[in-house]
């Protein structure tokens, strides 16, 4: 898949993301000319016990989110299929997942995180009045447009009510932004996706989730614990009317919330308008570049583009570790040539170290260095661990939270391939996207290395 040029009549251009089963690509539609978005699931990918169900899931996403049209929801514009992968084509979005707002410890005021909620509940109620609930509403599958509009995407594990794919007691969903049912693996409806939006709204208001820990601890305190009131978390001067709405969104028994999108947003605006400045009050969209991100916060800034062919180079010499080198190098500089000269470190035989830089240097790039001196014998790399069952069994629990149930099956064939923990989180973490693989690799211990 990883140099797929084209699926159906689309010409793929570059890799937006990867997940459990299959990678997100970006395309070009050459019969009217437009950018798309491709959804895969590798078939191969799929536990054999469970491709029929999971391809037919798969098309179910397809159908719900298809008869969605709505400017607050990603479009989907054909499902297709061939011997190796199924797939759905969606319309491309220009922006920014909400989840790297958050990672950037964005400072959002009252009116944004406003405009933000009303337009996800505004989706909401849409999809719900059709039948369709989504599951997995979280940061990640929301996406800020360059003009302020919110867009829901991935309606990946999202149920058309009269479907029976989905049986009772298959938990599914992403655990820090479920609902007690959902974690509790009993059925569903459009009250569970409230109560996520009601976790996003406390995200935001805070910048911290209101149930976290280990994934056991998430879903007892989801179950059985109410989170500190926002008011007494949050920067922002909130009211006893805003704490309630988040409470009632946060409850455990659905008959207890909000019972329909609309209700849950004439609440948040009753509690928040009076709190935001006249010209803000009322308002849907947000102007994106009044948003204020921590400046001591840096997330990569290579070009996807750029990072494959870095990627490719240095796998010549180090094999499938180059993702983990690179992505520990990209935590130490924004500056390629120093990426270069910081990846060389890995590199033992100095005239394959050499090679490396004059690879980079034809390309265009200037290291800025010669190659380092690698010391040997006793004083060379330590080995990598070995592969430890206990280790296994916590990235599994990690891996949950972003894959759900699916993060099993992935440690468990990951943990067969690899022969130490770097090549292991390697596997493991090829499966997560570029929003929630940093959290990931921090979450482990491997963020920084």
């Amino acid at each position: 898949m990883a140099d797929l040029q084209k699926i159906g009549k689309y010409d793929i251009q570059s890799v937006l993301g990867k997940g459990a089963m299959g990678v997100v690509y970006k395309a070009f539609d050459p019969a009217i000319e437009r950018a798309v978005a491709i959804k895969t699931v590798r078939k191969d990918l799929v536990d054999p016990d469970l491709v029929e169900q999971s391809m037919a899931r798969f098309k179910n996403e397809a159908k719900a989110a298809g008869r969605l049209l709505h400017p607050n929801i990603v479009s989907v514009y054909e499902y297709g299929e061939d011997e190796a992968n199924a797939f759905i084509v969606m319309e491309y979005v220009e922006g920014t997942g909400l989840r790297d707002y958050l990672n950037r410890k964005a400072a959002f005021d009252l009116g944004q995180i406003t405009a933000i909620m009303t337009q996800l509940l505004l989706a909401l109620d849409f999809a719900h009045e059709r039948g369709v609930v989504h599951r997995d509403i979280k940061p990640s599958n929301l996406i800020l447009t360059t003009s302020g509009a919110l867009k829901v995407a991935d309606f990946g594990i999202a149920r058309i009510d009269t479907s029976n794919l989905t049986t009772l007691g298959m938990v599914m969903g992403t655990p820090s932004y479920m609902s007690p049912e959902q974690c509790q693996g009993q059925a569903v409806d459009r009250r569970s996706d409230l109560f996520s939006a009601g976790v996003v709204f406390y995200e935001l208001l805070t910048g911290e989730k209101p149930f976290a820990g280990a994934m056991e601890t998430i879903g007892y305190k989801i179950c059985h614990e109410d989170p500190r009131p926002p008011s007494s978390v949050s920067r922002l001067q909130l009211s006893p009317t805003v704490d309630a709405v988040v409470a009632t969104a946060l409850e455990k028994k659905p008959d207890g919330r909000f019972q329909n999108a609309r209700a849950f947003s004439r609440a948040l605006r009753t509690a928040c308008d009076t709190q935001i400045a006249d010209d803000a009050a009322g308002a849907t969209e947000l102007n994106v570049a009044a948003i204020k991100l921590d400046a001591t916060v840096v997330l990569p800034v290579f070009d996807d583009t750029v990072l494959r062919t870095v990627e490719r180079r240095l796998a010549h010499y180090v094999g499938p570790m180059a993702r983990v080198m690179i992505r520990k190098a990209m935590s130490r500089t924004s500056d390629l040539g120093e990426l270069y000269t910081l990846l060389s470190d890995n590199i033992q035989d100095p005239e394959q170290r050499r090679k490396f830089f004059e690879e980079a240097e034809a390309s265009g790039v200037t290291t800025g260095s010669s190659p380092r001196v690698h010391m040997t014998g006793e004083q060379t790399s330590a080995k990598p661990k070995p592969l430890e069952r206990s280790f296994v069994d916590e990235t599994t629990q990690r891996l949950a939270v972003y894959l759900g149930p699916i993060a099993k099956v992935v440690t468990s064939r990951a943990a067969q391939k690899a022969a130490s923990r770097e090549e292991f989180v390697e596997l493991v973490a090829g499966h997560l996207g570029a929003q929630d693989r940093g959290a990931f690799l921090r979450a482990i211990g491997f963020g920084g290395r």
